[in-house]
């Protein structure tokens, strides 16, 4: 019996307890366990900030445990977190020796698929558990993918539809690129749908309830903009381009977005202002009848930068997080991940906001959070982790303070 047949059938097992724990894990879910921050790395790899990047997520959750996959000098490595701590399984680093390391990971029923990139190349992987007395994986390269130009692709997000077709979505030189595939092993020919960005500009693809969406920003326009495909069309026909907002310096190369259950997407973005004073984040929601809504957040101020933002869901019905770096400034750094809930409805946007990582030493650049893709449930901790340029890595227990 497979670990993922076997984690569905224990699920029956729970159901009983959750009856029970129901009102516990209700209570627990609305607000944050107020806790000191993390501030020891839970694990090192040879390879600078392995969290990055920006749109990508790295974690998710599989036989009642967290796992991770981040690069190293080799290639990817997979990082199981045990009640004892993280610990790589390095069968996985042996098998994707050569590949790629910075992935984006989805997981479903078919087991963990990442796509990863490195300069003009994606590789597209698919990582199997393998029944045993201990969890062990499988991993294989599924396909490559060529850039369909001369020039280096800067990272790569990817989903799958409510169809079952997969997709991938890159953003290389100033324009935006996407493949799609119904096996995850022959993929089409690359399809450009937004062009005449900034170099540093990104995309990212995000699942819609009846399809998926291509969002990125314009920074020569000042706008961040969407396309849209529905399942039930034909695989090049993408809706025409939607301007989520424009104007006032809105858009910067800083993007991640999720689906929530009540078929609403949210997404984190950076803007361009960069004045004392102002909002440097905005958070951006699409209501299922496809309207945008914007709610600029996280002032800029002399001691600290708010930047890098993620957005992750809960199985609380309108209940997401947030979380971003805050860059320190003067004679002690000190850079911070902090996280709280998002509330729209507040002048702050963000409430109940506390430090969740502040490494011990202060001359540690943190950054880049990631997360699951994947709703937090409340039969689990909720992870996300962070790192830093000497490849340390650090984490955070959103639910239930930090280790």
């Amino acid at each position: 019996m497979s670990m993922w047949r076997g984690t569905i059938e224990r699920f029956s097992l729970w159901r009983v307890g959750a009856v029970v724990a129901a009102g516990l894990a209700g209570l627990l879910a609305r607000s944050p366990a107020v806790a000191g921050p993390s501030g020891r790395p839970a694990f090192r790899v040879d390879y600078p900030f392995p969290t990055a990047d920006k749109p990508q997520s790295k974690l998710w959750y599989a036989e009642e445990r967290w796992w991770a996959l981040l690069p190293r000098s080799s290639g990817p490595s997979l990082w199981e977190r045990s009640p004892s701590g993280w610990r790589e399984h390095a069968e996985v680093a042996e098998q994707l020796r050569g590949v790629p390391g910075r992935a984006d990971v989805w997981y479903d029923s078919v087991g963990v698929t990442a796509v990863a990139v490195a300069d003009r190349l994606l590789a597209v992987v698919r990582l199997t558990a393998v029944s045993g007395p201990a969890p062990s994986w499988q991993a294989r390269v599924l396909a490559r993918i060529a850039s369909p130009v001369s020039d280096m692709i800067e990272t790569v997000t990817v989903a799958r539809d409510n169809a079952g077709t997969w997709w991938v979505a890159a953003p290389i030189q100033g324009r935006a690129f996407v493949w799609h595939s119904n096996d995850g092993v022959v993929w089409s020919t690359a399809q450009q749908v937004a062009a005449g960005l900034h170099v540093d500009d990104l995309c990212l693809v995000t699942p819609l309830p009846d399809g998926v969406a291509v969002i990125w920003s314009d920074q020569k326009r000042e706008a961040v903009r969407t396309r849209l495909h529905r399942s039930a069309a034909e695989p090049a026909a993408w809706e025409p381009p939607v301007t989520i907002e424009s104007g006032g310096r809105t858009a910067d190369d800083h993007l991640h977005a999720t689906l929530t259950a009540d078929g609403r997407v949210w997404v984190a973005t950076k803007n361009s202002v960069d004045a004392p004073g102002r909002p440097q984040l905005v958070l951006r929601v699409r209501q299922p009848d496809g309207v945008w809504e914007n709610y600029p957040y996280a002032p800029l101020s002399a001691e600290q930068a708010p930047s890098r933002p993620i957005v992750l869901g809960t199985t609380e019905s309108g209940r997401v997080l947030l979380g971003h770096v805050v860059y320190g400034s003067g004679p002690v750094r000190h850079d911070r991940i902090v996280f709280g809930w998002a509330d729209p409805q507040s002048p702050t946007v963000i409430v109940e906001e506390r430090a969740v990582i502040v490494p011990e030493d202060s001359e540690a650049r943190v950054n880049d959070i990631t997360g699951p893709k994947a709703a937090f449930t409340a039969h689990q901790p909720w992870i996300v982790l962070a790192s830093d340029g000497q490849g340390r890595v650090y984490e955070a227990d959103l639910r239930a303070g930090t280790r």
